[in-house]
């Protein structure tokens, strides 16, 4: 993981993921509907995981996603 994010507490590292997460996708034309954190941090591995919420998307954004993935692999 970056070092971008290595003095954040767990909730801020997972707020700068999301919005790295977000910023990336939009640079390559994907919106997700609702990207936002799950308010309730799930137990993972000994410590508290915040899950991103990335929303349920439609068939458009699922396409756009499957390309980049695509094009990610090559």
């Amino acid at each position: 993981m970056s070092h971008h994010y290595e003095n954040l507490s767990p909730a801020e590292t997972a707020r700068e993921i999301m919005c790295d997460l977000g910023e990336a996708a939009r640079a390559v034309g994907i919106q997700f509907p609702s990207l936002r954190l799950d308010p309730h941090p799930v137990a993972g591995l000994g410590a508290p995981a915040h899950l991103i919420e990335t929303g349920r998307i439609n068939i458009v954004t699922a396409v756009q996603m499957t390309e980049v993935f695509r094009a990610a692999r090559k």
